[in-house]
């Protein structure tokens, strides 16, 4: 009787971590796969007010679209961004996507009946980021959602100034981006809002940007089965 009694006992505590997941580790877990989405992405700076429409499931360079204003009263600045948005835009808009940069080792911070807040180190992710260079200096807070997992606030800030290099500085560096769910429950960067000012190169620079996704229409036969979802 012992004998068995301690046998399950064994059991148990091996199972355990299967069912002691926190919610952290749940949100983390959460599949990414789905089919892809047309949208429309408003964009606010202090010089523009933009509207574009995106497209994944065209060819590269041509997903993103400028409905207003229109490209004769686009400043240069401007029109370099267009252009690079259009280069590099590809329709990736999943708050999963940040999952990788969030140790494990977060803190859990706060709590209530429906989520869990947790503050971390950031990390880099998988492929090299132009950002790779600027996580050490940042401190992350990330809200997840315990009833259904998924990441449903993310935000990276700047404690205090900081030389990602030799010729620059970054004063203020505050990202702050909220989530919400897509049709298949999925949660997608509903905005963003950046701001972030320094010097490089003995010039003084400053931005604030803020970015709205809505409009989410799903692009027929492109679920991961299709291969040409979010996989």
């Amino acid at each position: 009787m012992i004998r068995s009694l301690a046998s399950a006992a064994s059991l148990l505590v091996l199972a355990a971590p299967a069912f002691a997941q926190t919610p952290l580790e749940q949100a983390l877990a959460a599949s990414a796969d789905g089919p892809l989405y047309k949208f429309d992405l408003a964009l606010s700076t202090g010089e523009v007010e933009a509207l574009m429409k995106v497209d994944p499931s065209l060819p590269e360079g041509e997903r993103l679209s400028v409905v207003s204003p229109a490209p004769d009263s686009w400043s240069e600045d401007f029109a370099k961004r267009v252009k690079n948005m259009k280069a590099n835009t590809d329709g990736d808009i999943w708050c999963q996507e940040f999952a990788e940069n969030i140790p494990a080792n977060a803190a859990l911070v706060g709590e209530t009946d429906t989520t869990a807040t947790y503050s971390f180190e950031p990390q880099p992710g998988a492929e090299p980021d132009d950002m790779d260079k600027v996580y050490k200096h940042l401190t992350g807070t990330v809200i997840v959602d315990k009833q259904s997992p998924a990441i449903l606030n993310y935000e990276l800030v700047a404690k205090k100034a900081f030389k990602p290099m030799p010729v620059a500085k970054i004063k203020q560096f505050e990202m702050k981006i909220a989530c919400d769910r897509a049709p298949d429950g999925r949660t997608h960067v509903a905005s963003l809002d950046l701001n972030l000012s320094g010097s490089a190169m003995m010039q003084s620079f400053s931005q604030s940007d803020r970015q709205r996704i809505s409009n989410l229409q799903a692009i027929p036969q492109s679920g991961p089965e299709s291969g040409t979802g979010t996989q």
